[in-house]
């Protein structure tokens, strides 16, 4: 993405962001937007109200020790990762200035892992907190990553300048706890803690301990607006890290228009079969929509070089043979691929379709969430098809997968009301069974 900055360890990857090498210890990664934004107005007093909604997966890679977390922060532009910033840290302070709030200006969400027992909230592990100017946390609850490992979780940032409120609430895709809090919230006067212009982005930090935090989402939307000196008036901010969205939809694109490429096909042909021949004429062969032309050779082949125990009389254009040619086994794979992968659904082995080429290279949750969304893009009943918004969402991870059934349905004909002058009723869709 053009418009994010990245710095430390951070890389965009495969349509989302990681934060850390986990091959290493006491990592730090930022993600920042990469111009400023207008927090408060100067001139106006007029501060700004903010939203900002994300995703993200921590792996704790099934370890019984695991840190340090990831936060989502505001700090003055030019704002550079300090030194010895790793670990509990989180990439945003140092033992200099952990605590040094008069002279700090960073405000900050943070999901931390670890609890370190220096600052940490003590007695609850690892936890969600806001912060203001200072590593400790002034609110927070208790949140335990290994409970929701590889599990997205949503979350929703939000400001109002009249209140003076800043809340968070955030919830899990499969792995929600009812006894756990999933939101908190404080009153802060953001003009008297942040400059007037701020940078906004993401911060991510391993100590002796590592953890993948991976950023699947981001948007982030700012009201205030303001004219410079020319009389020109800056645009609201409106930040969007496609991150999973674009590449997933470029992929599903991709697959469902090959789905969609076959079905037409197999309509044609089948179209093409139940017409009645004596309409064909020379155009129907050079459409392709008529009786296939075939090369001498395959002639030659399907009859045994026109043997004559193939010979079966004369025709009005001469010899007329019976001969067999098989079929196109490359055919057979395409028209089968959604039931293939439709099969695959059923017995619970859908990420088994993935190219071995891959070398098992994927995040497994995304692909079965991608090939399950392509399932229900190309379902046999339009009707039963998703809007591209319940896609968007699906593949965001912000609602459920599609229960669908085990076994792909059969396509169902369906005859429009029939004209007078119409004499055979024109099916909606092909049958998975081969017309004759």
């Amino acid at each position: 993405m053009t418009n994010i900055f990245y710095q430390g360890d951070a890389q965009l990857a495969v349509g989302t962001v990681e934060f850390n090498l986990i091959n290493y210890i006491n990592r730090v990664g930022w993600a920042t937007y990469s111009d400023r934004v207008l927090l408060w107005d100067s001139e106006t007093g007029k501060l700004s109200d903010f939203t900002s909604r994300f995703s993200f997966i921590v792996d704790t890679r099934n370890a019984s020790v695991y840190g340090h977390g990831i936060c989502f922060f505001l700090a003055p532009v030019g704002f550079q990762i300090p030194p010895n910033s790793a670990g509990g840290f989180l990439g945003l302070f140092n033992t200099t200035t952990s605590f040094s709030s008069s002279s700090n200006q960073i405000v900050s969400i943070e999901f931390d892992s670890f609890e370190n027992t220096e600052w940490d909230p003590p007695g609850i592990g690892g936890h969600v907190g806001i912060n203001n100017n200072s590593i400790s946390s002034a609110v927070y609850t208790r949140w335990n990553a290994s409970n929701h490992s590889k599990d997205t979780a949503t979350v929703s940032i939000s400001y109002n300048s009249t209140t003076k409120n800043l809340s968070v609430s955030w919830s899990y895709f499969q792995t929600n706890d009812p006894q756990e809090n999933s939101s908190l919230s404080m009153q802060i006067d953001l003009m008297k803690v942040l400059p007037e212009n701020v940078m906004v982005g993401f911060s991510a930090a391993t100590g002796m301990n590592v953890e993948r935090h991976i950023l699947q989402s981001w948007e982030f939307h700012s009201s205030l607006e303001k004219q410079d000196t020319k009389g020109k008036t800056e645009r609201r901010i409106k930040i969007v890290l496609g991150s999973v969205i674009p590449v997933s939809v470029l992929v599903i694109g991709t697959v469902i228009g090959f789905i969609i490429w076959r079905l037409r096909k197999e309509r044609e042909m089948e179209t093409c079969e139940t017409r009645n021949f004596g309409s064909i004429n020379d155009d129907d062969f050079e459409r392709g929509a008529g009786p296939r032309r075939f090369s001498f050779k395959d002639l030659v082949s399907a009859t045994n070089n026109f043997s004559e125990k193939r010979r079966l009389g004369e025709g009005g254009f001469g010899a007329v043979y019976r001969g067999h040619k098989s079929a196109d086994p490359r055919e057979t794979d395409e028209t089968g691929l959604v039931e293939l992968v439709w099969d695959l659904y059923g017995q619970g082995k859908i990420v088994s379709a993935v190219d071995e080429k891959l070398n098992q290279d994927f995040d497994e949750k995304q692909v079965e969430c991608l090939m399950i969304t392509g399932l229900w893009c190309a379902h046999p009943d339009s009707r039963s098809r998703p809007s591209i918004r319940q896609v968007i969402q699906v593949l965001n991870f912000e609602t459920a997968l599609p229960n669908l059934p085990t076994k792909m349905p059969v396509p169902i004909f369906r005859s429009p009301p029939t004209p007078d002058f119409a004499t055979e009723p024109m099916p909606y869709y092909s049958t998975t069974e081969p017309v004759l």
